[in-house]
């Protein structure tokens, strides 16, 4: 049943769903080059500075590019006004809340495979050095598994609310937030969920509680929301 649903969300997918990952991987790598030449380059790190500059941006690009697909795959029915029509289907609605969270997941996945690739090129293109995959894979997929929770936030406020300039607000101003929150030295701020992206860097010493904690509470997160969309009436 879940994958027949997944099979309708993706006929139903709009291009720039399938665009969004590829143009968040090419910001990013932009941005990372740009930085590491104009300031790292000369520095005792040499190339290696780079993973410094994608530690201090990646969690804000994949916070962000969760934030708009949450809220574009669940703008389709907001905008035609078909939520009734597809619960009133013979179908589970939390296989229906869960179909388009794993639909995002996938895309976010997506987003880490394309910046991968790119650092990829960025390397041979500028050193002759080995490429570290270990610590680069770690980087990618900690982060990735760290900001589950934040997914879970966005795709109940996507699926909630009809207004999507709301949820889009509520996670732009989450991704600015998570480049100041893994500065600080408060561990109260640290138990928000978009500080357990930033803090899943191998650069750090205890980054894998972050990376369990987004896990765990990433599952907790969307079971509840698929649960809450189940019970509450919908527009």
């Amino acid at each position: 049943m879940i994958f027949r649903l997944l099979l309708a969300e993706g006929m139903k997918l709009k291009r720039i769903c399938l665009w969004l990952p590829l143009i968040s991987a090419i910001i990013l790598n932009v941005v990372i080059a740009g930085e590491w030449y104009l300031y790292f380059r000369q520095g005792p790190g040499g190339v290696y500075a780079g993973f410094s500059v994608m530690f201090l941006f990646l969690s804000f690009i994949l916070l962000l590019s969760i934030t708009l697909l949450t809220s574009i795959i669940s703008s389709t029915e907001h905008d035609t006004g078909s939520w009734k029509q597809l619960c009133a289907l013979p179908i589970s609605r939390m296989y229906i809340y869960f179909s388009k969270t794993i639909l995002v997941i996938f895309l976010h996945f997506l987003t880490i495979v394309f910046i991968l690739l790119g650092i990829v090129l960025l390397w041979i293109f500028y050193t002759s050095e080995p490429i570290p995959w270990g610590f680069m894979i770690k980087q990618l997929i900690y982060c990735y598994l760290a900001s589950l929770p934040v997914l879970a936030i966005q795709q109940w406020l996507s699926t909630q609310l009809q207004n999507q300039a709301i949820p889009i607000a509520f996670g732009v101003m989450g991704a600015m937030s998570s480049l100041f929150l893994a500065r600080t030295e408060s561990n109260v701020v640290h138990m928000l969920p978009w500080a357990y992206a930033p803090l899943s860097t191998p650069l750090l010493d205890e980054h894998m509680q972050w990376v369990c904690m987004g896990v765990i509470s990433g599952i907790a997160l969307i079971i509840a929301g698929a649960l809450h969309f189940a019970r509450s009436e919908v527009q």
